[in-house]
């Protein structure tokens, strides 16, 4: 019997120490990434991340939310104004906030002060000077002018914080988008139908382009797949080619490049890539079923991947910081992890945050003076515009 106790003293001891001690030795483990990959390929920095973040000393590397506004869409005054269904945005240095919607006649800009007041509406809806037919990229210059991109028209308009027309610029070609950059320059997005691909198909060219609009270096490519054999893709139904604009820098992402992430500088030379090992997100049966439904009902054929694509979207802040939104969800309604590196393109932290999607590749969020701006859905079905003060820890 006491050799029997013996074995069963030793067995309840190494129960209780791998149950103790292993989650510890594996948490330190999950904490102390290996050493950051890095290396250089043609004067190009290739930075290779790991699937846990770094710890960075020389800089804080999480956040919280203080909120300081809320602006409801379903409220009357949105409502008078017909942009409830409006997504887009733009915020200037002062934080005033300034709301796009196309899908209507009259003005398509809506300025907000930074309570959260109506101001005044510009931006005539037509193709006469002055005039936006379709917004398709919006920005806002180091002098606060606002700027539209209108594939509608072809031309660049300039305003002014209060809604004057400072310049308006056309351009020749057929583009999906064109934006104009602060050194006289302009980056485009334009499809193209190279003879590698069959006529139904066709890629995406990313070029930069001179004042004249003269090509100056294609940045990157995009094929598209083939719609008429395959049918629909049941989520993200276009590829995903994702195009940010910062400071003096140029962000680019594609399903075809996976998780990676490449920094143009505004002469168009790539300076870095960026990379991030992943796990993969499973499409669920829920929205496989659902999404099928809707597709028949319209007659189309539809087809699903296994898993979704490694990134949904991503958005700047002033300092360089990348916040990549996956697809993976956080543990409360609206919320989705995303992945944010420092400036130097060092995954230093994952967070969850409640953004609203519009569609499947577009979090509607922007950083700006220190503050995050985004939509969020609410319970009574129309959108929420909400503030908050990002307090760095």
């Amino acid at each position: 019997m006491r050799i029997i106790w013996t074995k069963v003293g030793l067995l309840c001891f190494i129960s209780i120490f791998l149950l103790v001690v292993l989650p510890f030795s594996c948490r330190k483990e999950r904490l102390a990434e290996p050493k950051i990959d890095r290396a250089s390929e043609n004067g190009i920095e290739i930075i290779k991340n790991h699937l846990f973040p770094y710890p960075v000393k020389s800089e804080p590397t999480d956040f919280r939310l203080d909120e300081e506004l809320t602006i409801n869409f379903g409220s009357p005054v949105i409502g008078e104004l017909g942009i409830a269904n409006a997504t887009s945005f733009e915020v200037d240095s002062d934080g005033s906030i300034y709301f796009f919607y196309t899908n209507k006649e009259g003005n398509l800009i809506f300025k907000f002060d930074p309570q959260g007041r109506y101001v005044k509406s510009f931006g005539l809806k037509g193709q006469g000077p002055g005039e936006i037919q379709y917004i398709v990229l919006t920005g806002i210059d180091s002098r606060d002018n606002l700027i539209i991109s209108d594939n509608g028209t072809r031309k660049i308009l300039v305003f002014t914080k209060d809604g004057g027309l400072v310049k308006e610029t056309r351009y020749p070609m057929a583009v999906g988008l064109i934006y104009p950059l602060e050194n006289g320059n302009y980056f485009g997005l334009w499809n193209k139908h190279p003879a590698r691909l069959p006529k139904s198909m066709y890629s995406w060219a990313f070029s930069l382009y001179d004042p004249e609009f003269k090509e100056i270096e294609l940045l990157d490519t995009q094929d598209v797949y083939n719609f008429n054999t395959q049918g629909t893709r049941g989520v993200i139904s276009r590829p995903f080619f994702k195009i940010k604009i910062g400071k003096g820098n140029v962000y680019i992402m594609s399903e075809e490049r996976g998780y990676e992430i490449l920094k143009y500088n505004w002469e168009g030379r790539l300076v870095q890539k960026i990379r991030k090992e992943f796990e993969p997100v499973e499409v669920s049966r829920e929205v496989i079923a659902e999404r099928t439904k809707r597709y028949e009902r319209m007659g189309e054929k539809v087809w699903f991947p296994k898993y979704w694509l490694p990134l949904s979207d991503f958005f700047l802040d002033e300092n360089g910081r990348i916040f990549a939104k996956t697809f993976e969800k956080g543990s409360n309604p609206g919320e989705y992890w995303y992945d944010i590196f420092d400036a130097g393109g060092v995954f230093i932290r994952r967070k969850t945050l409640n953004i609203l999607n519009s569609g499947d590749v577009s979090a509607c969020a922007k950083m700006r003076r220190n503050r995050l701006y985004c939509f969020q859905e609410s319970e009574g079905g129309f959108n929420v515009f909400k503030v908050f003060r990002i307090v760095w820890e």
